[in-house]
């Protein structure tokens, strides 16, 4: 029976090693800062109330993070009835280009992020592009990592 003990209060202190060690380990690496909290990022938010068929209203996030161009979109209103785009283009001497485009529903709430490196001295811009509203083109966020 003492050897049943022994093992016991030899697991006890294992446990209880590991335990701060892992403890310790977690308080030393670096949690990720949100997005919306870094210096140097731009909140836009896009509000179309009167848009026929149903309301959009969502947030970008945008910033540069090491060299990247980093971008948020938060859907602050209701599921969206039908299917709209998120264009990405790239800006360069007043041209652009669209690199590429995500076709999405939001439901309410939903969220979409995604990093894009820019090329050259180029600014990556974003539109949201509802396919039941027809909306004037105008960057709802642009982001210059230029070196």
């Amino acid at each position: 029976m003492t050897a049943v003990y022994r093992i016991l209060a030899v697991i006890a202190i294992f446990a209880t090693v590991v335990g701060a060690v892992g403890a310790a380990a977690a308080q030393q690496r670096k949690i990720p800062v949100p997005l919306s909290e870094r210096q140097g990022v731009d909140i836009n938010s896009i509000d179309l109330a009167q848009a026929a068929g149903g309301n959009v209203n969502v947030e970008v996030i945008s910033a540069c993070i090491d060299g990247v161009a980093s971008f948020k979109v938060v859907n602050q209103g209701e599921k969206w009835p039908e299917l709209g785009k998120l264009r990405v283009y790239q800006i360069s001497n007043g041209q652009a280009r669209e690199l590429t485009a995500r076709t999405m529903r939001f439901a309410e709430g939903q969220q979409a992020s995604f990093r894009m490196k820019s090329q050259d001295n180029s600014s990556i811009g974003l539109f949201v592009e509802p396919s039941w509203y027809d909306r004037p083109f105008q960057y709802d966020a642009e982001v210059s990592c230029g070196q």
